[in-house]
């Protein structure tokens, strides 16, 4: 009977441990104390996540050293070891990584986040540190270890590997619209002052990454003066142009060099207000003029850039202001149009 009852007794509580180590999945040993349970259970889910086989030991508590935790994988026939430390700014994590023969120690800051963040960033930076020494298992003279890598280890790594292209093509990838506002100088020579105006751009970034369509509008807020002793000429200016628009830098560089060409339109609006005994006018001229738009952002964050731009172009009819018969002031050639804004993005 006592024998019968102990054969199931290491069938119920042994089989299934030999059943999970003989699944294939390779072993780690996690050691850490009580009080960072939570940390603990965090790199458990971590490590389960990528088909590990995740066992907790305990070990005394003194200074820890590599022999003691290289000693306790190799007792758990562990392809890894990794214990965690409190330290005075956070924990320290000890890896002992037997397929490469590495032992890796860093110290990570415990951050002021809400309940159970902290731990899950620490598990988060734990694996990473475990998968940064796995990866030299490729490297062209892979490091000597203990033992050799088990076959499933490159696929828990592969998955990893092809996330890490698409990664940085999603960071690169730039945004489908961008909407641009600020304010913007119009300045011509021939006589007639600079005005100011509100500038408003709006960017479509297509067909490619590369080159994409813009549209703007330019409003009147300040305008210009023209003085003369016939009287005062007070002028305002309005653009609207659409055109294509290239970049020059990945998206998720910190600057960026972006240069545009297209056609606008020029509306033109004069009041004179004349001195006695001369009488005034009024009188609003439309044109066309081709452009070219260039300027540098610099990303403040993923999706606002702060910009500096410059904008000219050539009217295509030369506007003339007049005062009593004399030619008091031309416009347009060339015209020339700095600004400054801010650039928000949306994917």
């Amino acid at each position: 009977m006592k024998a019968a009852a102990l054969c199931v007794f290491l069938a119920v509580f042994c089989f299934p441990l030999a059943a999970a180590h003989a699944s294939g999945a390779p072993r780690i040993v996690v050691v850490a104390p009580a009080k960072d349970a939570g940390i603990a259970v965090r790199i458990r889910a971590e490590l389960e996540a990528l088909h590990f086989e995740v066992l907790d030991v305990e070990m005394e508590a003194e200074p820890p050293a590599r022999e003691p935790l290289e000693e306790a994988a190799r007792k758990s026939d562990a392809v890894a070891a990794v214990r965690i430390v409190p330290s005075s700014a956070g924990v320290e994590v000890w890896i002992v990584d037997r397929m490469t023969g590495k032992t890796v120690l860093r110290e990570l800051v415990a951050e002021d986040e809400p309940p159970h963040g902290g731990s899950a960033t620490i598990a988060l930076r734990v694996v990473e540190l475990l998968r940064a020494s796995l990866m030299e298992l490729d490297a062209p003279r892979p490091p000597p270890g203990e033992v050799a890598p088990p076959a499933v280890i490159r696929e828990i790594l592969a998955p990893r590997r092809a996330e890490a292209p698409r990664a940085a093509a999603a960071r690169d990838k730039r945004p489908l619209l961008t909407f641009e506002l600020g304010p913007s100088m119009l300045m011509s020579p021939g006589g007639i002052g600079p005005s100011g105006l509100l500038h408003t751009s709006l960017h479509i970034q297509r067909p490619s990454e590369r080159f994409g369509m813009s549209a703007f509008v330019s409003i009147p807020v300040v305008p210009a003066n023209l003085l003369g002793p016939e009287g005062t000429a007070t002028a305002r200016f309005g653009l609207l142009g659409a055109g294509l628009r290239g970049s020059f830098a990945p998206h998720a560089a910190a600057w960026n060099v972006n240069v545009g060409a297209g056609l606008s339109a020029v509306l033109l609006h004069f009041e004179g207000r004349p001195e006695r005994p001369y009488a005034g006018a009024s009188e609003t001229l439309f044109t066309f003029a081709p452009y070219l738009r260039a300027g540098l952002g610099y990303a403040v964050t993923p999706h606002l850039r702060l910009r500096a731009d410059v904008l000219t172009g050539v009217t295509v009819q030369r506007p003339v202001v007049k005062f009593s018969g004399r030619v008091a002031a031309t416009w347009g050639l060339p015209f020339v149009a700095p600004s400054l804004g801010a650039e928000l993005s949306w994917d």
